[in-house]
């Protein structure tokens, strides 16, 4: 995939975490995306796997792009 900001070749990988991961307007120090208005939940926690979603890194200008559509 070519990196839309800078037209590089993008790597493809993961983004993992512990805890579910979630698109939010704000900052929110507790509570879960469940809990806040217009949250996007990304990846929902799995206690044996932690959260995964797929994702495309670019090294050149530093961004990264999401895919959550394959989420369980």
């Amino acid at each position: 995939m070519k990196c839309p900001y800078c037209n590089v070749e993008m790597e493809s990988g993961v983004i993992q975490g512990p805890q579910e991961l979630s698109w939010q307007k704000e900052r929110h120090f507790a509570g879960r995306a469940e809990f806040q208005r217009d949250a996007v939940l990304l990846s929902e926690h799995s206690f044996m796997r932690g959260s995964c979603v797929s994702a495309h890194l670019c090294r050149a200008c530093k961004k990264v792009i999401i895919d959550y559509s394959d989420k369980e």
